[in-house]
């Protein structure tokens, strides 16, 4: 077993470092930006997860917190039907941006706490 942790361990930290210098050289940043007409998320790490949406075609924000799974989820609701998911595994303040999209578009349903979500 020690031969082999011998061999596993450097191999793991140097692909940890790798990825270090690879995100260090990359140097990207998440951002959330609303103004009147747009409503971007911008992901480096997941491109994915980026989007860029007209504000005035949001209808919703729901945010609910599944029992079984212990796990909570930011959708977003679009007039053609679309559900975008909203990241969470960044730091920017709920509260804000919700502030910032109900002064964008007073007509979307946003939740009634930034920081609650409704079990399901």
């Amino acid at each position: 077993m020690f031969y082999w942790l011998n061999i596993v361990v450097p191999v793991v930290e140097l692909c940890l470092f790798l990825v270090a210098g690879f995100f260090w050289l990359q140097n990207q940043t998440f951002r959330v930006s609303v103004d009147a007409d747009r409503f971007e998320i911008t992901n480096p790490i997941s491109k994915s997860a980026s989007f860029s949406v007209p504000t005035r075609e949001i209808v919703e924000i729901k945010k609910n917190q599944h029992k079984h799974s212990n796990t909570s989820t930011i959708m977003m609701y679009m007039k053609g039907g679309e559900r975008i998911q909203i990241s969470q595994n960044h730091h920017f303040s709920r509260g804000k941006l919700y502030a910032a999209l109900a002064k964008a578009n007073p007509s979307i349903s946003l939740p009634k706490s930034a920081y609650r979500f409704k079990q399901v």
